[in-house]
């Protein structure tokens, strides 16, 4: 683990794996990369939920399964899931998945939940699960509770809006005994009020410190508004990296490779929380996340030499601000 400060935590990319001919090759580069972060320090490595449709080249590999996969072929890397769509799944099997999920791994697991992420045919996807796109908000509501007390209770019935059934709990239960449960959200008044109210963490891809900053006192208003101590609440920054000596080419190379990934131009990409320059800028830049409340961060990696990226993360910009 990092001490004192910030947690590290690592994207693996799943979106590659569904293409035709390469899911082999690069299942196994998956797991390589995998290892390599436990290995190298990192505290957990992550996988993206959604969207599951390939009309936008944008699918992703399903991260249940891949979760359980990384619980076999790792030991003490924490595992989790950001942004989990919740709420296109049923509450009680994804908390029997969860648990077992924990169970698999050692009590390894973490989640960042969110309504749902802002991309096309979003609405049609929920469509195409059985759930009504209005109804995200407040499914994902009582998802959590429900999932807290399967975790928890040996039985109990429940009488929601959206959810209503007898008696009924699951086994097996977590070791954590409660999953993290991490909130996504980023100027959205009610998902910040849902992170004060319901996470056990605030995920966020605030692009710049001041952003960062005006969420997080709004995020401890409302947790005191709820008698819950805001500065209890840690705080994930998902940012994208690119590194290199040198402050130009690492910029230059940054905004190359995430225009390849996303498909995007660079104008369409400024809520990626862009960190791309020396190790000693990007270490400058966190230290003032760092001093306004964050904890962790989890780092994209934009280039074609992901293990060289992590290198000058975990060698050379986290001793700048996690010193053993």
């Amino acid at each position: 683990m990092t001490k004192p400060g910030l947690e590290f935590g690592f994207l693996l990319h799943t979106r590659h794996l569904i293409r035709v001919g390469e899911g082999v090759r690069n299942v196994e580069e998956l797991w390589d990369t995998a290892v390599r972060a436990e290995a190298m320090g990192f505290d957990h490595v992550w996988v993206g939920d959604a969207p599951r449709l390939s009309l936008l080249d944008r699918a992703h590999a399903d991260c249940l399964t891949i979760m359980a996969a990384l619980s076999a072929k790792t030991r003490k890397v924490r595992i989790g899931t950001v942004p989990l769509i919740a709420a296109l799944r049923n509450p009680v099997l994804l908390a029997h998945a969860l648990a077992t999920l924990d169970v698999i791994s050692g009590g390894r697991v973490i989640i960042g939940v969110s309504v749902a992420p802002q991309y096309k045919y979003a609405e049609r996807e929920f469509q195409a699960c059985g759930v009504l796109f209005h109804q995200r908000a407040g499914r994902l509501n009582e998802s959590v509770h429900i999932m807290r007390r399967l975790w928890t209770e040996e039985a109990f019935a429940f009488e929601g809006k959206y959810y209503r059934f007898e008696a009924i709990g699951i086994e097996p239960k977590p070791i954590q005994q409660l999953i993290p449960i991490w909130v996504a959200a980023g100027d959205n008044e009610n998902a910040l009020k849902r992170v004060a109210r319901l996470g056990d963490g605030w995920f966020t891809v605030a692009p710049n410190l001041e952003q960062f900053v005006t969420r997080r006192q709004k995020i401890e208003t409302y947790a005191r508004e709820h008698a819950r101590e805001a500065k209890a609440i840690p705080s994930a920054l998902f940012a994208t990296f690119h590194l290199d000596k040198n402050r130009q080419r690492a910029e230059e190379a940054g905004w190359a490779c995430a225009e390849r990934y996303f498909d995007q131009p660079r104008s369409n990409l400024q809520h990626l929380s862009p960190f791309f320059g020396t190790p000693e800028d990007c270490a400058q830049r966190l230290r003032g996340y760092l001093e306004s409340g964050l904890t962790t961060v989890v780092a994209r990696i934009v280039s074609s030499d992901v293990a060289g990226q992590m290198r000058l993360l975990m060698d050379e910009l986290r001793p700048q601000i996690s010193p053993e």
